[in-house]
């Protein structure tokens, strides 16, 4: 990847990278003067601007992939590319299972959030998922079909909108091919026994005196990966040496095993009989495994959910393009593209494990089990609630189906000296969840069977290790949601005037859009009566937005340039917003260039989180500050822990977000084919849209009791937000949809070195990037109720909040090639973390867990053969790093988010060229 370049060799590529047409196209790279300038290089289109013009204007940050760049990586898809290089600071969600999210890939540029960033293709907007709203879905853009990805580090809401606040990813795809071109690339783990890939594409050309057309294919599949796979995320103690009888100290050991929960008892957990004997409900018709007892007064048989829990899905998708260039005249041009992809994923997760409480009192008996086991069942009492892993009913599988289709149908030509663009573009993007597995709530209750007068039982008994629920409790959770967008844009950049430094050039231009989200949901899971799924309310939206933009280019002096930029959104739904930025770029001599740009945005609730469905997930061991509290614990000693569900989604309450940006930086060509790039930059928002933690939402309950009496509910003062309690203070569930919440200043640094020395013995590339974060600062809601700004995050991680902040991530990307041979090694870097508390002292702050540095490498080779195809092989993770786990806080489970737990990783691919 390449951030500046110089000489017209790279002008001349830009020209034919053009997306041809589109009002939002980009530029292949930023860069500097251009020596040997002639009168016949036409004028193209800039990165952060719609200005076309003979000269680069490089004020925006550009940071540019090329095919090759990608293919040297060695990874093999899209996300991959994005999600690992330095401009992901902080790392992005990739398909984990057991939650709604399983098919998506997305990134985050500058750490903010991920709907900050706009994904493009060819400069039009991509389909937006149903499942996030505001975020693209990486793992749906073919990688067959891409020339290069074009990254713009800087906010550009006055050029492309509000979902620009952090920066544009515009993918671009090939245009011009002649010929046909086979490709098949497999992936195989060295320690892993899933997680397997395979990639087959074709893709096609042809060329005329008229026009073009590129049609590209591309099929991909990826084995899933389980705990099991992982010797250390498979359940065990946390640490040799730990109190095996404390349930806290294992991983992979849930609460939900044979447990019951009642007044009678203090609402202290039970097992289901008065033997304690936890082994006896290992049936052996069920998953996972029964373990315990854990505990003394309070009796827990925990459930082994790492025998069957997926950490990523199995995943197949295909993907279809088609580009389309003819000219009409000698002054206008037809152009068309279409997308069409479809991803099928399969998370399966452990049995669902289910709180439920019985109507009725069940009397204590006395049993002797199939293999000859007595027991004497615990006596239950009516209203008391079972902790019950239904494993016996096998595990829960969630099939997702996305299929997007984009299409785009455009004109673009010139009267005189000006030239104008007319563009229409449809997306749809279509997400069906089918889950299987799944548990009614209510009909768990009513399934609990009874003794009559003369003492014979009827029925289904919890406590029974040979009964097993019955198939009428199985419920399915099924989801379908769809986003639609209709736009139409259009506009004409001409000369102004002749200055004395050069020409004032301007672009006026509008859009309208119409968007629609669409949520359906199973009508007993939007009620809450199935347990173990990961989604719960229906809704849908439309807004419409028009707009309109202009820019205006103003040559100052000799080498200086400012340009100004404006946009007005009239939202339907929240009213109109106007965002201006203006721009500098100045060279003092010919191989440096100093820039500077500063601009405001504003981005309207996503539809999804006005309108969403909720999303549902089981929460482990988490802090119970409201039993501490109810007990005369204070927080900072609280050490009660609970399992319980934990529910966000939409808000029809929420503001708009505003944000300021600025950048500060250089272009320079220290020597001949090298240049190097330092920016400077910040983004601030205010009313920043995001779920409350849970732990927080327990606080600020407590803080109300304080303040008005026991009676008094979080819902008064947070609407929509809510705690439910399965008896006694054991919470069942804490909601906590999507709110404003205040302030997020960052900043940080951007920098770049590339180039190329040719020698006797073959070319060497260098390409680094790094991004040094200074400052990641988020307000909250403190002990007193008052919105504050927090300490400074950086090198801080919080597993529970699932949050990670390193300081540095840095990409470094070696070439060497000669003649049909080309080696690339690529190496990542990323600053270690830890997780610190305050001192009682308040004088420095106490270190409680540590995640380590990592440096990981990838090596690909390349040959190029006589008969037009190529052969490459490739090692991920060359020398088996371990991606750093915490020691402390949950230190057996990977995190995906940051690192590739694959470990070592083999690579081989073919292509065919005809």
């Amino acid at each position: 990847m390449n951030r500046s370049g110089f000489g017209l060799d790279k002008y001349k590529r830009s020209l034919v990278a053009l997306s041809i047409g589109s009002m939002l196209s980009f530029s292949a790279t930023s860069t500097a003067a251009v020596e040997n300038f002639t009168e016949e290089v036409e004028r193209i289109s800039v990165t952060g601007s719609r200005i076309k013009r003979v000269d680069m204007e490089a004020a925006s940050p550009i940071v540019s992939f090329s095919a090759a760049s990608m293919e040297g990586t060695g990874y093999s898809t899209v996300s991959d590319v994005l999600r690992n290089s330095s401009l992901n600071p902080f790392g992005s969600f990739e398909g984990t299972s057991n939650n709604g999210w399983a098919s998506m890939s997305i990134m985050a540029l500058k750490g903010a959030d991920s709907r900050q960033t706009l994904i493009l293709i060819d400069g039009v907007r991509m389909s937006k998922s149903p499942v996030t709203g505001g975020t693209s879905n990486l793992n749906l853009i073919p990688n067959a079909a891409i020339e290069r990805i074009d990254v713009l580090t800087d906010g550009a809401s006055s050029v492309y909108g509000a979902d620009a606040v952090a920066g544009v990813i515009n993918i671009v795809l090939k245009k011009e091919f002649e010929g046909v071109e086979l490709t098949a690339k497999s992936e195989f783990p060295d320690s892993v026994s899933g997680a397997d890939s395979q990639s087959f594409t074709f893709t096609g050309g042809l060329s005329g005196e008229k026009g073009n057309m590129v049609f590209s294919w591309e099929h991909y599949e990826k084995d899933a990966i389980y705990m099991s796979d992982f010797d250390y995320a498979t359940a065990q103690l946390n640490e040799e040496g730990l109190d095996p009888n404390n349930r806290g100290n294992w991983h992979g050991v849930s609460g939900t095993g044979r447990t019951v929960e009642q007044a009678s008892n203090g609402w202290d957990s039970q097992a289901l009989n008065t033997q304690n004997n936890c082994d006896v409900y290992n049936t052996g018709n069920g998953t996972g495994t029964i373990m315990g007892p854990f505990g003394t007064d309070s009796i827990v048989c925990g459930y082994d959910y790492t025998e069957s829990a997926q950490l990523t899905p199995e995943q197949r998708r295909d993907s279809l393009m088609a580009n389309f260039t003819y000219e009409l005249t000698d002054d206008i041009q037809l152009y068309a593209r279409g997308l069409w992809m479809n991803a099928e994923t399969r998370d399966i997760s452990a049995a669902v494990p289910a709180w439920f409480p019985t109507d009725h009192a069940l009397p204590e008996r006395s049993i002797t089990t199939e293999d000859g086991t007595d027991l004497t069942l615990t006596a239950i009492d009516d209203g008391g609630w079972f902790g019950y892993r239904l494993n016996t009913l096998g595990d829960r599988t969630a099939e997702h189906s996305d299929s997007t289709f984009d299409f785009t149908l455009g004109l673009e030509g010139s009267i005189g000296d000006a030239a104008w663009d007319l563009n229409t573009s449809y997306q749809r993007y279509d997400s069906f969840t089918w889950g299987t597995n799944y548990t009614s709530r209510t009909a768990l209750t009513a399934a609990v069977g009874s003794e009559d007068a003369d003492g014979n039982w009827s029925g289904w008994d919890p406590r029974d290790p040979d009964a097993t629920p019955p198939d009428s409790v199985r419920a399915n959770f099924d989801k379908r949601r769809f986003t639609t967008q209709l736009g139409i844009n259009g506009g004409v950049s001409f000369d102004v005037m002749e200055l004395p430094a050069g020409t004032m050039s301007a672009y006026v231009g509008a859009s309208h859009t119409r968007d629609t989200y669409y949520s359906f949901v199973d009508g007993q899971a939007e009620a809450g009566l199935v347990l173990g799924g990961n989604g719960g309310s229906g809704g849908e939206g439309s807004r419409t937005v028009e707009s309109a933009f202009a820019e205006l280019v103003v040559p100052v002096i000799d080498g200086m340039e400012l340009n100004f930029a404006a946009r007005y959104d009239d939202f339907s739904d929240f009213g109109s917003t106007f965002n201006p930025a203006v721009k500098a770029s100045y060279r003092p001599i010919e191989s440096l260039l100093l820039r500077a740009s500063m601009g405001t945005g504003f981005q309207a609730p996503l539809l999804t989180d006005l309108y969403g469905l909720r999303s549902r997930g089981h929460i482990e061991d988490d802090k119970n500050y409201i039993q501490c509290y109810q007990e005369g614990i204070s927080i900072e000693d609280c050490n009660y822990t609970d399992d319980y569900w934990g529910t966000s989604g939409g808000n029809s309450n929420l503001q708009p977000e505003e944000s300021e940006n600025t950048n500060v930086g250089f272009v320079w060509q220290f020597a001949e084919g090298w240049s190097t790039t330092l920016d400077y930059w910040t983004l601030d928002i205010d009313q920043r849209v995001d779920t409350m933690s849970t732990e927080m939402i327990q606080i600020q309950q407590i803080i109300l009791w304080e303040k008005e009496g026991l009676g008094a509910d979080i819902s008064s003062k947070l609407p929509g937000v809510s705690i439910t309690y399965r008896g006694g203070n054991n919470i069942d569930e804490i909601v906590a949809p999507k709110a404003n919440q205040g302030h997020r200043e960052t900043a940080g640094i951007d920098w770049t070195v590339n180039g190329n020395i040719e020698t006797e013995m073959g070319d060497i590339s260098l390409d680094m990037n790094w991004t040094h974060m200074i400052k990641f600062k988020t307000s909250f809601v403190d002990a007193d109720g008052t919105i504050v700004l927090g300490q400074d995050e950086l090198g801080q991680f919080d597993r529970s909040n699932s949050f990670y902040r390193p300081e540095n991530r840095v990409t470094v990307q070696i070439g060497w090639s000669l003649d049909d041979h080309s080696v690339s090694l690529a190496s990542t870097y990323l600053a270690g973390m830890e997780n610190t508390e305050r001192n009682e002292t308040d004088t420095a702050d106490i270190v409680v867990d540590t995640l380590d540095s990592y440096l990981s490498h990838n090596l690909s080779y390349n040959y190029h053969t006589p008969w037009n195809s190529k052969l490459s092989i490739g090692i991920l993770n060359l020398t088996d790093k371990t991606p750093p786990r915490a020691k402390n806080e949950n230190p057996r489970d990977p995190i995906n988010s940051l690192y590739d737990i694959r470990g070592r990783v083999f690579t081989v691919g073919f292509t065919q060229t005809f």
